[in-house]
């Protein structure tokens, strides 16, 4: 881990022993890009040899930001903790996804209801065409049997004829 991390971690938490403000300072000073608090400002120059003079713009004190940042995101790490910029983010895809899910769910029971709808219509269309099927058989058993007769009582007429 960054040496110079280790010692400001280490005053700041000996700092940190004499009031709960510390602690909210840091917060604050992080979340404001290192600037604000001019304890905070002093101390982490000092610890990262960050002259006075030099601006927050400057490269150097860039350098050594994301440097801090780094080693404060392995300390975090290795405490089991999360920075809270990383939970909100997460927090912010988490409830994005519920979104989609919840989006997700009702589309499908839609789609279930369509489709069970559809087959029971379905099924009413399957039975009124086995319906006509049946109706159409009868009438042809009845034609048959008339066109059968007729040609039956034509032919008993013919017999009777010879």
């Amino acid at each position: 881990m960054d040496k110079h991390f280790l010692e400001f971690w280490g005053n700041l938490l000996l700092a940190t022993a004499k009031g709960q403000a510390q602690l909210e300072d840091l917060s604050q000073w992080m979340a404001q890009g290192m600037s604000g608090s001019q304890q905070l400002n002093a101390l982490f120059r000092k610890f990262y040899g960050v002259d006075r003079q030099t601006q927050a713009a400057d490269p150097l004190f860039d350098t050594a930001r994301r440097a801090f940042e780094e080693a404060f995101r392995a300390y975090l790490k290795a405490l089991g903790a999360v920075p809270q910029s990383d939970y909100a983010a997460l927090e912010k895809q988490r409830e994005a996804l519920q979104k989609k899910t919840d989006e997700q769910e009702a589309l499908i029971r839609k789609l279930r209801l369509e489709l069970s709808e559809s087959r029971l219509a379905q099924g009413d269309v399957v039975r009124g065409f086995q319906e006509l099927v049946q109706v159409q058989s009868e009438q042809f058993q009845k034609l048959t049997e008339s066109v059968g007769g007729f040609f039956a009582g034509r032919h008993r007429q013919d017999k009777h004829e010879e």
